[in-house]
């Protein structure tokens, strides 16, 4: 349970920052979403190795290939990532209509960078994570 603990705050660091930047217009500074999508993949990165884990550890999937656990917990973040792209897009075209918003997605390229910094983010959480599990004597 220690590592969906970890993983919470850690989402909650990550909206604590969010809100912020939505409050202050932080988001008006060139490129800060690069750091809050990597931020991100990062944080649902750990929230999916903790529920890898604990599934792993339910069904006797610990000794499984090395890829079947980095695709789980990597596809777990980027469609986590996908869904928040489709929610920035939805607000685009909805509540930033409406109020006279700047728009949250600026164009595909910027879209590509988010996905790829959700990746980034995830990766590093995975093997940082990893690591930690093989010195807890548990591995994956």
């Amino acid at each position: 349970m220690h590592l969906f603990k970890q993983a919470f705050i850690v989402i909650g660091l990550v909206l604590v920052l969010h809100a912020v930047l939505l409050l202050t217009d932080g988001y008006s500074v060139n490129q800060i979403d690069t750091p809050m999508h990597f931020f991100g993949g990062f944080a649902m990165g750990m929230l999916g190795i903790a529920i890898h884990y604990e599934e792993a550890s339910r069904y006797h999937t610990r000794h499984a290939p090395f890829w079947y656990h980095y695709t789980f917990v990597v596809g777990f973040a980027m469609l986590i990532g996908i869904a928040w792209e489709f929610h920035e897009y939805l607000f685009d075209q909805t509540i930033n209509v409406w109020f006279n918003l700047p728009p949250s997605q600026i164009s595909l390229g910027d879209t590509m960078k988010d996905f790829l910094m959700d990746l980034l983010g995830a990766t590093l959480a995975f093997f940082l994570l990893k690591k930690h599990l093989y010195q807890m004597k548990r591995p994956l």
